[in-house]
């Protein structure tokens, strides 16, 4: 019996409880956002950032595993004399290497993190407003001897306790508990041998002015949120940052691989002159020792500027690799990456305003200005609201009641005839308040600086902007013109070796004239390259800069979907 009249205690007491929930105070973090850039951080969120083989080897994490749902690269072995297999082939799309960059880029996967982390510590945030049970039991029980028959000498006294209390969006604090107590004792004159007295109470106190309201008590929470999307759209730019070096890492591997070409060419020609020389000397002709050497130069010299861009298509291709970590384009294996995807020759119209109005709408790194700026603008409220005297009102309301049986304390309570309450005010101010009249001043500035940040940074992405639209019309420009010297310079070799056949005769002036009209082709050749790798990288450099590297159709494709 003593357990069910308890429980209906309890229940009574959950009565009072709807009038409390009534508080603001169910508080939660918000939905999650639904576009495509937030579902590719929850996919990459959900990798583990050590995600290689385990075959056993000291090397074994330097192996990306293999990826699912990736379509495999075809590769293309390349074997010796032996029948052994001495490289790997794999050609390589620009599409196919933006695709592998999104999936399996370490950078990525580590900075995909920071918006899960936040939008936990959001959750933390809001939790602050969460209801919190409580309860309590206890048991004491004494026996000791008195010289009183009026006092008690032995004691059996049993509490029980349960309750909720919430802290809500106003910065009240309430509580509301169901108490319960079985007191026994062997006093002579106690109107009751066993008594039970039965209590519900409520309490509130609400801050009038300190840590008083909504902009107080949500400030951590919309912090939070703010750092939230602040994580997000660094994620962003991280994501944009490493597509950016990707178009340029592919970019740099196809230079590579057509300067060794120019560079191969070049030394086929010189080679071709120097053996025409030396079959000249051995026949006693009008080559002398002199052109021999000097032939001879020009071969050793350009092999060896051969061996350094050689040189460069490994280091390039490597970082390229580095970039996708592909399990098929690994580190520790020879592979050979032959670019598919042409550079763009055509040319484009590039507006400088309507560029910087696209940056203002798209560029993560003005979207975390803004938002720090409305961070620190809160965090300027928080101190201004600090600096109030502490003005709190406190109001509480019991009832109780006291009788030999458990049931009838109940009655006698459900009936409200024994009831009290009680309201007082609490002051404090601390005399010259100048911990937090200094706390106030420190926000002030620290907003003011990130206001100057943002402008520094605006300043920044205006003037990197100017600069790729003026490398964008700078290389497309210079490109037209190093056509004509390429062509011009193709003619004139031409026009010598037409020369040479016609008068048969070779002069010392006649073979530095054509061993320098092949360096000036190759020269010019090269010059065309890079002024049309530097219009496509300034075009994607551009996109980075205005935030919109994401826009691109190669990148939408991936992020659509897999392979």
């Amino acid at each position: 019996m003593m357990k069910r009249t308890c429980f209906s205690g309890f229940l009574a007491a959950l009565a009072v409880l709807p009038a409390a929930v009534g508080l603001p105070g169910c508080v939660g973090t918000g939905p999650m956002d639904p576009r495509v850039i937030a579902r590719y951080q929850r996919e990459m969120a959900a990798r583990s950032p050590s995600r290689r083989t385990r075959d056993g080897q000291d090397l074994g994490l330097l192996r990306p595993a293999p990826q699912k749902g990736v379509k495999p690269l075809e590769v293309e072995e390349v074997k010796d004399a032996d029948g052994k297999v001495v490289k790997h082939i794999i050609r390589l799309s620009l599409d196919q290497a933006v695709m592998r960059a999104l999936a399996n880029n370490p950078q990525i996967q580590v900075v995909s993190f920071n918006p899960a982390i936040s939008r936990q510590e959001m959750t933390q945030a809001a939790a602050d407003f969460d209801y919190i049970f409580f309860g309590a039991y206890s048991l004491d029980k004494t026996d000791e001897r008195t010289n009183s028959i009026l006092l008690a000498g032995r004691t059996d006294t049993r509490r029980w306790q349960a309750g909720f209390r919430q802290k809500t969006v106003t910065g009240a604090e309430w509580a509301v508990a169901w108490n319960h107590t079985r007191s026994w004792n062997n006093a002579g004159f106690s109107v009751f041998a066993t008594e039970y007295e039965p209590t519900i109470s409520f309490e509130i106190t609400q801050p009038l002015l300190r840590e008083g309201w909504l902009d107080y008590n949500l400030s951590r929470l919309r912090i939070a949120r703010l750092d939230h999307k602040s994580s997000l759209a660094a994620f962003r730019q991280s994501v944009e940052s490493t597509i950016t070096d990707v178009y340029l890492t592919y970019w740099r591997v196809a230079q590579a691989r057509r300067e060794v070409e120019i560079q191969e060419k070049l030394l086929e020609k010189t080679a071709e002159t120097y053996h025409r020389v030396m079959e000249r000397y051995k026949a006693g002709l009008d080559a002398t020792k002199v052109q021999t050497k000097q032939a001879e130069s020009a071969v050793a010299s350009r092999q060896a500027v051969l061996i350094r861009v050689r040189k460069d298509i490994h280091d390039t291709r490597e970082a390229l690799g580095l970039l996708l970590d592909d399990p098929q384009i690994n580190v520790l294996g020879y592979y050979d990456i032959v670019p598919t995807t042409t550079m763009s020759d055509t040319p484009i119209h590039v507006d400088a305003a309507d560029q910087l109005a696209a940056a203002l709408r798209n560029s993560p790194m003005l979207a975390q200005a803004r938002l720090a700026i409305q961070a620190a603008g809160i965090e300027v409220k928080v101190a201004r609201n600090e600096t109030l005297p502490k003005l709190d009102v406190k109001a509480t309301t019991t009832l109780q009641s006291l009788a030999a049986r458990p049931h009838t304390a109940d009655r006698m309570l459900g009936s409200g005839d024994y009831a009290g309450y009680g309201i007082g005010l609490e002051l404090e101010y601390p005399i010259g308040n100048r911990q937090r009249l200094a706390q106030l001043r420190l926000r002030r500035l620290q907003y003011r600086q990130v206001v100057a940040s943002l402008q520094n940074t605006a300043d920044q992405i205006a003037a990197a902007i100017r600069q790729r639209v003026r490398e964008i019309h700078t290389s497309w420009e210079e490109l037209q013109l190093q056509r004509v010297a390429v062509a011009a310079a193709r003619v004139q070799l031409q026009a010598l070796e037409d020369t040479e056949e016609i008068r048969g005769r070779l002069t010392p002036e006649f073979l530095e004239l054509k061993l320098s009209a092949q360096e000036s082709l190759a020269d010019a050749e090269r010059n065309e390259l890079q002024a049309l790798v530097d219009y496509n990288s300034a075009m994607v450099e551009l996109r980075r800069e205005t935030g919109t590297v994401l826009d691109l159709p190669r990148v939408k494709i991936s992020f659509s979907g897999r392979e």
